[in-house]
Parts: structure tokens; sequence; C-alpha cells
């Protein structure tokens, strides 16, 4: 396991994404590209569906605005880490195998990019397929409205214009 340390913070971040890119960078690739919707650049068209949709968040243009508005030493540390993570990838006796099978290069990292790695999970912790809603509806036919407040009454969300705290749910009829 390595261990890093440096006269500076910089120091230590450029040594930290040294040894990002040495070990992980298709991974990060894979995250970038995801947040930012430019996954076909890899794949293909197989992945234009996703990637328009992620393109719909503006990811990449968040994570522009962002880096612009860092405070100086903030952009000087995260600068060392980009700059770490690209002399990382281009110490690489060979790039790394994933390319190879692709038949693409590796991009350069960029500031952005360390950002779009923030986002990209945005889109595992949300429910796109639905699960919230599906089991709310389950507990709704097998126990009715007082049952599914009774299982799961932090599963509903408060009213928006609401700042006062939900009541504690009531128990169903049957549970009574």
């Amino acid at each position: 396991m390595p261990r890093i340390s440096g006269a500076t913070r910089n120091d230590v971040a450029r040594a930290l994404g040294f040894l990002h890119a040495q070990d992980r960078f298709f991974q990060m690739d894979l995250l970038r590209r995801r947040a930012a919707g430019e996954l076909a650049e890899l794949f293909g068209p197989a992945a234009l569906a996703l990637d328009k949709s992620a393109r719909l968040h503006g990811f990449r243009a968040t994570a522009a605005k962002v880096v612009a508005a860092l405070p100086p030493a903030r952009r000087a540390a995260l600068d060392a880490y980009v700059a770490g993570v690209n002399a990382g990838l281009a110490a690489l006796p060979k790039r790394p195998w994933e390319y190879l099978v692709l038949r693409v290069p590796p991009r350069a990292w960029t500031a952005e990019d360390s950002f779009l790695c923030v986002y990209a999970m945005w889109f595992d912790l949300q429910d796109s397929v639905g699960h919230y809603d599906l089991s709310q509806r389950a507990l709704q036919v097998a126990y009715g409205t007082g049952g599914a407040a009774f299982f799961a009454p932090a599963a509903r969300p408060p009213t928006p214009r609401s700042t006062a705290r939900p009541s504690p749910p009531r128990p169903c009829r049957r549970c009574a």
C-alpha cells in the first residue's frame, strides 16, 4: 500500500493524482464520462441513450463553473492533482488494457473531470427504475394507506411548502 508524504499540500495532491492514474485511470475515466454524457466516445452508439439523458443535467458546464470559482489555494491543489494524474498516466509502460480493447487512447485529465467524478455519484444514488414508488404501491395494496404509512413513515416526503415536521405515523385499522 503506497504511503504519501510531501512538503506541501500540493505535493501530496500531485502524488495522490499520480497514484490514482497508475491504479484506476480507466475507472476514473468512466466516472467523468458518465457524468458528462460522453460514454459513447468509448462504447459507440450503444451508449448514446445514456449519454443523452446525462447531458440534460449539464454537469460538465457546472463543473467548469465550480472550478472557475475555486479560491486560489484550492485551485492550486486541484491543478497539482490534475498534473499528478496526467503524469501518472504518462508514466505507465503501456496504456491501461481497457483502452487497448476499446482501441481508443485515454484522454488527458482536467480539473473539471475531478468534479465530474463526484457528480457521477448522483446517478448512482438515483432511483431511475422507480423502486421507491413500486414499494410504496405494494405496501398500499397489501395494507392500505394507513399500513403503508405505518411501515414506511420516513418514505413519505414532506410537502414542499411545509416547514413543519411530519406527524408520527398512525397505525392502520387492522393493526390498532
